[in-house]
C-alpha cells in the first residue's frame, strides 16, 4: 500500500521545452527525444555548432514564453548575465504566467534566472520545481525539490573540466575560436589556409563596424580570404584572414593592427600567425631584433 506514496508519471509522449540550446542544452534534447518525449526549444544565439546537434523533431520556437507554454517539463540552460540585457530573472512573471498549472521547471543552470517570488506563487498553485540552487524564498516550499549542486564534484569530471577548459584557451590563443563563453558569442573560422595571416578584433556591436576594418585592409592592399562575424549583446567578435603571398613581413601587418586599433569602437585585436613563423619574426614582434 505504502507505493501508492510515490506515484509519478511518465515522461513518455510528455512535452519537454528546453531553454538554452548550447551544449548541455542540445545534449538534453537529444537524450529526452531518445525517451520519447516531445521537445520544443528556444535560443536567441542558436549557433551552426549547436544546431547540428539537436535532433530533427525538435520544434524551435520565437520567444521562451512560445516555448514553455503547454510543456510539461521545462529545462533552463542558459548562462547568467548581470546587468541591463542580461539573464537575470530572465524566468519571471510573464514567463511563469504562461506555463502549465502542473508543469516542472528543472534549474540546474543559476538560481538567478529565475525570479523566486513569481515562481512561489506558482508552486502555490501546484507546479514543481527541482534545482540545486536553493534561496530563501523557495528552499523549504512542498513543491519545490533542492538537490545538492554537486554534479561536478568527481575525480572524472574535475579531469574532463580541466582538460575541456584547456583545450577551450588554446582553441582561443591559436585560432581566434571561441567556444563555451558566457560573454562571447560562438564563433569558429574553417582552418586558416597556409599562406594567411588571422586578424581577430573585438569591438562595440555598432552598424558599419566591419566594413571600416575591412576598409582598413583594402586601403593596405591585403586580400581578404575569409572572414566571420558574430555578435552577442553590445560586443561584437571579427576574424579574418588575409593572404600573406606578396606580404611576408610581419611589421606590415603590426602596422594594419595599429590602425584597427586605433578606430572608434575597436576595444582590443589580436594577429594569429601561422606555424611557420620564424622565431625571428617573434623577436621582432616582441622588440627584441630591429628590423
Amino acid at each position: 500500500k505504502d507505493k501508492a506514496l510515490f506515484g509519478g508519471r511518465e515522461i513518455a509522449g510528455k512535452k519537454l521545452a528546453v531553454v538554452g540550446l548550447g551544449h548541455i542544452g542540445s545534449l538534453t534534447a537529444r537524450d529526452a527525444t531518445k525517451m520519447g518525449m516531445v521537445i520544443s526549444g528556444y535560443d536567441p544565439a542558436l549557433s551552426v555548432e549547436s544546431a547540428l546537434k539537436l535532433p530533427r523533431e525538435l520544434e524551435l520556437s520565437d520567444s521562451i514564453v512560445s516555448a514553455v507554454s503547454g510543456a510539461d517539463y521545462i529545462s533552463i540552460n542558459i548562462p547568467y548575465i548581470k546587468g541591463e540585457g542580461g539573464t537575470h530573472g530572465i524566468i519571471g512573471k510573464d514567463v511563469i504566467n504562461h506555463m502549465k498549472p502542473d508543469a516542472v521547471l528543472l534549474n540546474f543552470a543559476r538560481g538567478e534566472l529565475v525570479d523566486s517570488d513569481a515562481l512561489k506563487t506558482f508552486l502555490d498553485g501546484g507546479g514543481r520545481y527541482v534545482t540545486d540552487f536553493p534561496d530563501d524564498v523557495l528552499w523549504d516550499h512542498e513543491n519545490a525539490v533542492v538537490l545538492p549542486h554537486l554534479g561536478a564534484s568527481t575525480e572524472e569530471a574535475e579531469d574532463a573540466a580541466a582538460s575541456m577548459a584547456a583545450d577551450t584557451i588554446r582553441d582561443f590563443l591559436e585560432t581566434g575560436t571561441i567556444r563555451n563563453s558566457v560573454n562571447f558569442p560562438s564563433t569558429s573560422l574553417p582552418v586558416r589556409p597556409e599562406h594567411a595571416v588571422r586578424f581577430t578584433v573585438v569591438n562595440e556591436n555598432l552598424p558599419g563596424m566591419l566594413a571600416s576594418i575591412t576598409d582598413v585592409c583594402a586601403r593596405s592592399n591585403l586580400n581578404i580570404i575569409q572572414q566571420i562575424n558574430q555578435s552577442r549583446g553590445t560586443i561584437a567578435y571579427n576574424v579574418i584572414d588575409v593572404d600573406t603571398t606578396a606580404k611576408e613581413d610581419v611589421m606590415s601587418f603590426k602596422s594594419v593592427q595599429e590602425e584597427i586599433n586605433a578606430m572608434e569602437g575597436v576595444l582590443s585585436s589580436r594577429i594569429i600567425y601561422n606555424t611557420q613563423t620564424t622565431e625571428e619574426h617573434q623577436d621582432i614582434l616582441e622588440g627584441k631584433k630591429s628590423t
